[in-house]
């Protein structure tokens, strides 16, 4: 289970919006202050629950199925690599291209499918769903 500790910003209806901070692996070093690595981002989830059940600015934990994790890995990271090895292959042994055209070619064929991520994005957001607790 993926858990992610928040705040709730604001309550519109079902919606519930909650602000997380995600923080990289070294921001709780007692060094960051000197180091350009480590940084903190606050993002916020919208999540569909009873709005009854919670008040703004309360502290609350967001969850998620592993399995979102590895979609949004596959969706993010894996599949935009197959395309880019399979357009390389393609077009360095099919089309004989030079690399340099091959590699262009490459990130051009990446437009289509993130234009295809942008416009499914309110159906895929359908599948990446969060459920919302209250701390203990």
């Amino acid at each position: 289970m993926i858990e992610h500790e928040g705040i709730i910003e604001k309550i519109n209806g079902h919606q519930i919006t909650v602000l997380i901070s995600q923080q990289s692996a070294c921001s709780t070093c007692h060094a960051k202050g000197a180091c350009t690595a480590a940084d903190v981002k606050e993002k916020r989830v919208v999540i569909h629950d009873d709005p009854l059940r919670y008040s703004e600015n309360e502290k609350v934990i967001i969850e998620g199925k592993e399995s979102i994790g590895y979609k949004a890995v596959f969706w993010a990271f894996l599949l935009p690599l197959v395309i880019i090895l399979t357009m390389l292959v393609l077009t360095t042994s099919i089309g004989y291209f030079s690399e340099t055209e091959a590699a262009i070619a490459s990130l051009i064929a990446l437009a289509p499918y993130y234009l295809v991520l942008y416009l499914l994005r309110n159906k895929m957001a359908n599948t990446f769903r969060f459920s919302i607790k209250k701390t203990n």
